[in-house]
């Protein structure tokens, strides 16, 4: 049977076959007793943010606690091969959350929202955010919870990146072969429903991202996204 996934903790702790650990995250206990039914006895995969995931067995399940032993450790099989840090402007809250669950899922590594000319005036929940991708994380077997960062602008979101860059707009060519042009990370901008301006297209430009397109198409800014993640990820 299928062992369950749960992150225990956000921060790598390094656990070892023998140890035992004291859970007394009160969403994850309430998890375990009302949502999963755990017993005392069953095994469950933990994860720590550290890429590796460690087999456990649950000693002792109450109300408000638990106590695990790590029976045995080993390193993720699922690992990408580059880091894709996706830039979104800001949509529409639930296409946002949903953009957050499946590039989750398919492995993207860090969220930027953006505060594009053209966003949707939404205030997004970043704390809710996080847990989406969280849980995305534990249900696709990621043993890495994906970083959301706060919202930025465009122009803030330029001068911090130091990797290989990409926008993607229906102006630029098809991207046929992504690992022609991407190394080992890269940041990539994905518009708003409007689309990019002018002026940001000119700003791209200026800073030397390379433009592409996802085809002849005129996608939602939500498909543009998971349709980009998937092609450079998969």
């Amino acid at each position: 049977m299928r062992k369950h996934r749960f992150f225990i903790s956000e921060e790598p702790k390094n656990y070892t076959p023998g140890n035992q650990i004291e859970i007394d995250d009160q969403a994850l206990v309430h998890q375990w007793n009302n949502v999963f039914r755990m017993e005392e006895g069953r095994e469950v995969i933990v994860l720590d943010n550290s890429r590796f995931e460690y087999e456990a067995a649950i000693l002792k399940l109450e109300k408000n606690k638990a106590v695990i032993e790590i029976l045995s450790k080993k390193k993720s099989e699922i690992e990408q091969k580059i880091k894709i840090l996706l830039c979104q402007a800001v949509i529409k809250k639930d296409n946002f959350e949903w953009i957050v669950q499946k590039c989750t899922e398919l492995g993207v590594e860090e969220f930027v929202p953006l505060i594009a000319e053209r966003s949707e005036k939404k205030n997004l929940n970043i704390e809710r955010l996080r847990v989406i991708g969280k849980e995305a994380a534990e249900q696709s077997g990621r043993a890495f919870i994906t970083k959301i960062h706060e919202p930025v602008t465009l122009e803030d979101a330029l001068a911090g990146t130091k990797n290989d860059s990409i926008v993607f707009d229906a102006s630029g060519s098809p991207l046929h072969n992504s690992s022609a042009i991407i190394h080992n990370s890269c940041s990539v901008f994905i518009g708003p429903e409007g689309g990019w301006s002018e002026r940001e297209l000119e700003l791209f430009k200026q800073r030397g991202v390379k433009i592409f397109s996802l085809g002849n198409a005129t996608l939602r800014a939500e498909t543009a996204a998971i349709s980009a993640s998937a092609l450079m990820l998969l």
